[in-house]
Parts: C-alpha cells; sequence; structure tokens
C-alpha cells in the first residue's frame, strides 16, 4: 500500500510541472487579473488606418468642392470684366462722339455767317434703305451719284436755328445725360424728319445706328449705318458707320462682307482712325 501511494505521488508532481500556470497582466488597477490578446495592436493599427484613409478622402471631396467653387467665381468675374470692358469701351465711344460734335458745332459756327443757306435736294441721293442690306457695292454706287456740291449745300443749309439746335441737343443728351435710350430714337426720328438738310442728319442717323445695335435690332442698326455711308460719304461719321456695318456682318458670320467692308473703308478713307483699325481687322479675317 505504502509503494502505490508513493507512486502517485510521484506522477501528481511530474503533472505540475508539465502545466505551467497561465500568465496574467497584474499591473491594472484592482489588481484583477486580465489576459492580453497577441493581435490586439494590429487591430488598432488598422482601425486608425481607416481613420486616415477617411479623413484623407473627406478632405479630398472637400478640396475639389472648393476648386469648383473658385472656377465658378473665376467664370463670373470674366463675365464681370468682359461686361465692363464694353461698358468701357462704349464710354470712350461716347467721350470721341462728344469731341467730334463739339468740332463740327465749332465748324459750323463758323461756316454759317459767310456762307448763305441754300437748301439741298435729297433726291439726288438713293435712299440706304432701298439697296440691299450688307451689301457694300450697292453703298459705293449709291455714294458715287452724290456730288460735292450737294455736300456742300447740305452742309450750308445748315444754318442751325435755335429751334433745330435746340431738337438736336435734346435728343443727344437722352443719350448722354439720362440715358435714356428708348426715347432717344423717337426723338433723332423726329429731328431727321424735321430737319432732313441739317448738318446734323449724319450724325443723328449714326446716333440712330449706335441705339439700334445697342438694342441688338440690327437690322435697322443696318439701315441707319448704311444710310450715312450712302448720303453722306463726305461726313466724319461715314467712316465710323463703315466700321460698324463691319462688325455687324462678323457677328451674323459673313466674313467675306465684313472684309468689304473693311476694305471700303481702308480705301476711301484711308487717314480715319476706323481705318487703322480697319487694317488691323483684315489681317485677322
Amino acid at each position: 500500500m505504502k509503494k502505490y501511494l508513493v507512486t502517485a505521488l510521484s506522477v501528481i508532481s511530474i503533472a505540475s510541472w508539465a502545466d505551467p500556470a497561465p500568465v496574467a497582466d497584474l499591473s491594472r488597477a484592482g489588481g484583477g487579473a486580465i489576459q492580453t490578446p497577441k493581435y490586439a495592436s494590429t487591430a488598432d493599427r488598422i482601425a486608425a488606418l481607416e481613420r486616415i484613409v477617411e479623413a484623407r478622402a473627406n478632405a479630398q471631396v472637400t478640396m475639389q468642392q472648393q476648386v469648383s467653387a473658385l472656377l465658378d467665381e473665376v467664370s463670373e468675374l470674366r463675365g464681370v470684366t468682359e461686361m465692363h470692358s464694353y461698358k468701357l469701351e462704349e464710354i470712350l465711344q461716347q467721350q470721341r462722339n462728344i469731341y467730334q460734335e463739339i468740332d463740327r458745332r465749332l465748324g459750323s459756327g463758323a461756316t454759317s455767317g459767310s456762307t448763305s443757306a441754300t437748301p439741298a435736294t435729297p433726291n439726288t441721293v438713293t435712299p440706304a434703305e432701298q439697296e440691299p442690306i450688307g451689301n457694300p457695292a450697292a453703298l459705293v454706287n449709291a455714294g458715287g451719284t452724290q456730288t460735292a456740291e450737294t455736300i456742300d449745300s447740305g452742309s450750308a443749309a445748315a444754318s442751325s436755328s435755335p429751334s433745330e439746335n435746340d431738337t438736336y441737343e435734346s435728343a443727344v443728351n437722352l443719350v448722354l445725360k439720362d440715358r435714356n435710350y428708348d426715347a432717344a430714337i423717337p426723338a433723332f426720328e423726329n429731328f431727321v424728319r424735321s430737319y432732313p438738310n441739317s448738318s446734323y442728319a449724319p450724325n443723328a442717323y449714326y446716333w440712330l445706328g449706335q441705339l439700334f445695335f445697342t438694342k441688338n435690332e440690327l437690322l435697322k442698326a443696318k439701315a441707319q449705318f448704311e444710310r450715312v455711308v450712302a448720303q453722306y460719304p463726305q461726313s466724319a461719321k461715314a467712316a465710323d458707320s463703315l466700321a460698324k456695318l463691319g462688325q455687324l456682318a462678323e457677328r451674323e458670320g459673313d466674313t467675306a462682307a465684313a472684309r468689304q467692308f473693311y476694305q471700303l473703308l481702308v480705301s476711301k478713307y484711308p487717314q480715319s482712325k476706323p481705318a487703322k483699325a480697319a487694317k488691323a481687322k483684315l489681317e485677322t479675317l
């Protein structure tokens, strides 16, 4: 019996040495034993990487939205800049018109005292509206029927009575001061009906062309500019009107007609400011 007890104790002792006690973390508060898995740090790293990727994706989306907003703002600013450039060009053109008008008034004042008023014959000129619109050759033919004597008599006829000056100045002020373009159109139309032989007539027709151009009534604008070229080829507005006809042809996509207008401008008025701009245009068309 004693032999069997000794053998059992030996087996128990060997088993205790073969099965060591589990490792426990006793460093936590409270002294509780908590086992630490080997894969806990890897999971934390994966979670951290996922958070980083998500944050970067959100930042990229935000950046794309900001870039899109900036592009929209740039496009809007570009449109505003173009509009301001157009308005600035209009203002500069109006200033040029004012200076030309002052020179014309001074010139007409100097000649009215020494030249008698001789009525002009309107029938010596073929009206521009009877010619096909946008035909430069028709303008050349129409302009050729008018002689220098007709122009001189038309200028001399403008003794510029007070009522004539007041009517014209009132129409001009509707444009330059009041910016009332809708009222300016009938005012200029009334002026040319009341004073068809006035020295201001070519200017009035040119103003009408400009006003119709501003209102995008291009056919009416063409008719007025063609009238200036055909009936008043010696007027200071004839070169400007040819330039406008070229611009209208360009807007309509008729490059051939635009070239003809610019070539006619350069050949008939080579020293004018519009002719210099027309030469540059011809190089690009």
